[in-house]
C-alpha cells in the first residue's frame, strides 16, 4: 500500500509538473540564464512566466520608417553659410542645390588648384586629373568618381532626388572640402556627423528593404516576462528574485533580453 501511494504521488508531480503549456519555454530560459553566466550554476526556479508581446513585420515597418524619415528629416533640415557662393540655406534640399550650384559645387577643386596647372600642358587641374598616368592614389581616384558623379546629377538634373542616400553621402563629400578649403583644414565638425548618419541610415534602408519583401503579419519575435529566483555566487549563495524580458524570435529560440520596466 506504502508503495502504492509513493507511486501516485509520483505520478501526480509528473502530470501537473508538465501541465505548465510554457515548460518548454522555461527551459530554454533555464539554459540561457546558465549560459549567460558562463556555465555558472545558479539554481534557477521559475516563479511566473508570461508572453506579452508580439512583433509582427507591419508593427517593425512602421517603427523603422519613422525613425528613417525622421533621421533623414534632421539631415535635410540642416543649415549652413558657405563663404565660396556667400549663401546659407537648407543645404541638402533640391531648392538650395539648384543646377548652377551643382556646377559650382563640381568645379570647386578644379577653381581653387587651377593654378598649379595653368603653365603646362594641360587646361585646368581635372584636365590633368583625369589623366590617370598623372595620379593613381586612393584621393584622385575617389575624386574622379566624385565628379563623374556629379556630372551625372547635373544632366539628369531634374529627375534627381535629394532623399537619395547615395547623393547625400556625395554631396556631404564635397562639402567638407569646401570648408576645409576656406577654414584652412580646420572643417566643421558637422560633416563627418552626417557622413556616419548617411552610413547607418543607410544599414537601416537596406532592413526596410529586406522586411518589405516579407508578408507584412509574419512574426519577428515574441517577448516574453519571466519572474524567477537563482542563488547568487558572486553574493555568498543570496537568493534573488528577478525579472526579466526575453526574446523568442518566430522558430521560439531565444535571440536576446532586456531588463524588466515598469
Amino acid at each position: 500500500m506504502k508503495k502504492t501511494k509513493i507511486l501516485l504521488i509520483g505520478l501526480l508531480a509528473l502530470i501537473f509538473g508538465c501541465s505548465n503549456p510554457n515548460s518548454e519555454f522555461i527551459d530554454k530560459v533555464k539554459q540561457y540564464v546558465k549560459e549567460d553566466a558562463m556555465g555558472i550554476e545558479l539554481n534557477y526556479k521559475n516563479l511566473e512566466f508570461k508572453w506579452i508581446d508580439t512583433l509582427y513585420v507591419k508593427d517593425e515597418l512602421a517603427t523603422l520608417n519613422e525613425n528613417f524619415n525622421e533621421r533623414l528629416k534632421t539631415i535635410k533640415d540642416i543649415e549652413f553659410y558657405f563663404k565660396d557662393n556667400f549663401e546659407k540655406g537648407r543645404i541638402f534640399t533640391k531648392s538650395y542645390l539648384t543646377k548652377d550650384r551643382l556646377v559650382e559645387i563640381r568645379n570647386f577643386q578644379n577653381k581653387v588648384r587651377d593654378y598649379l596647372y595653368k603653365d603646362n600642358e594641360y587646361k585646368s587641374y581635372y584636365d590633368w586629373l583625369f589623366d590617370k598616368d598623372n595620379c593613381d592614389s586612393e584621393w584622385c581616384n575617389t575624386l574622379r568618381n566624385e565628379i563623374e558623379y556629379m556630372d551625372s546629377l547635373i544632366k539628369n538634373y531634374k529627375d534627381f532626388n535629394d532623399n537619395d542616400l547615395n547623393f547625400l553621402k556625395s554631396i556631404c563629400w564635397h562639402y567638407k572640402y569646401i570648408d576645409s578649403y576656406y577654414s584652412k583644414k580646420n572643417p566643421d565638425a558637422i560633416w563627418d556627423k552626417v557622413d556616419n548618419e548617411i552610413s547607418d541610415l543607410k544599414e537601416l534602408k537596406a532592413k526596410i528593404d529586406s522586411l518589405s519583401d516579407l508578408d507584412p503579419d509574419n512574426v519577428i519575435h515574441y517577448k516574453a516576462l519571466n519572474i524567477y529566483k537563482v542563488n547568487n555566487p558572486m553574493l555568498n549563495g543570496v537568493e534573488q528574485e528577478i525579472k526579466r524580458y526575453f526574446i523568442f524570435n518566430s522558430e521560439h529560440d531565444i535571440i536576446g533580453k532586456k531588463d524588466f520596466e515598469k
